[in-house]
């Protein structure tokens, strides 16, 4: 079994745009979020809650980029607001099968990490270039080389790549970008985790964020 290509397959296709959307949250303090039951974090209560349309249309909007008809519709997207976005995260649920739990990853990556690295690197190269190609319509760039980690997120351990890419809204700008796929059993949660680099208000609010993380 090849945890990390199972895990790995399909590609969150997240094509940030510089619209402005709809507050639904403009009060102080954190707002506790939790999704599915099964994700649970903290935002900013004056950050910027897209609704469900909003969400179908950018799983819309990456399967015209890219000719790859999306497997789901995320079930949170959050960016840090006014636009354009400075922090963004994005939380979905993707079916596995065959289903892959916590136990089969742990065990697999004791038995021989590298190789679940090896495997994660070689589907990123082989996924990978569906979605440059897809980003470079609007503008887009991938900046430096991706990485890869196995890590604990949320209290779950969590199959990491890290890459980074231009803004969509400014060139000269890097937007790092970290999606963790977490195996959960029949479901995977994919969390996406992207800010401005080189922005100490963005990166404290990433962090202050990934460190709220819950994982069920």
């Amino acid at each position: 079994m090849k945890t990390a290509r199972t895990t790995f397959f399909a590609l969150c296709f997240c094509l940030l745009t510089a619209v402005a959307l709809p507050v639904v949250a403009q009060s102080a303090g954190y707002t506790k979020l939790n999704v599915k039951g099964r994700v649970q974090l903290e935002v900013p209560g004056d950050w910027t809650i897209s609704d469900a349309e909003q969400r179908k249309r950018v799983k819309e909007l990456a399967e015209k980029v890219t000719g790859v008809v999306a497997e789901h519709v995320a079930s949170l997207s959050v960016q840090s607001y006014p636009a354009p976005s400075r922090v963004f995260v994005r939380v979905s649920f993707i079916p596995m099968e065959p289903p892959i739990t916590q136990a089969d990853v742990r065990q697999e990556v004791q038995a021989n990490k590298q190789q679940v690295l090896r495997d994660l690197a070689e589907t990123w190269r082989e996924e990978a270039p569906a979605m440059w190609a897809g980003m470079a319509k609007y503008g887009m760039k991938e900046v430096g080389r991706a990485s890869f980690a196995v890590e604990p997120l949320g209290g779950q351990l969590a199959l990491i790549i890290r890459y980074g890419r231009t803004s969509s809204v400014n060139s000269a700008e890097t937007m790092r970008v970290t999606q963790y796929h977490v195996p959960l059993g029949t479901e995977k949660a994919l969390i996406t985790l992207s800010y401005i680099a080189g922005d100490p208000q963005a990166t404290a609010a990433h962090n202050r964020l990934k460190s709220s993380i819950v994982i069920r």
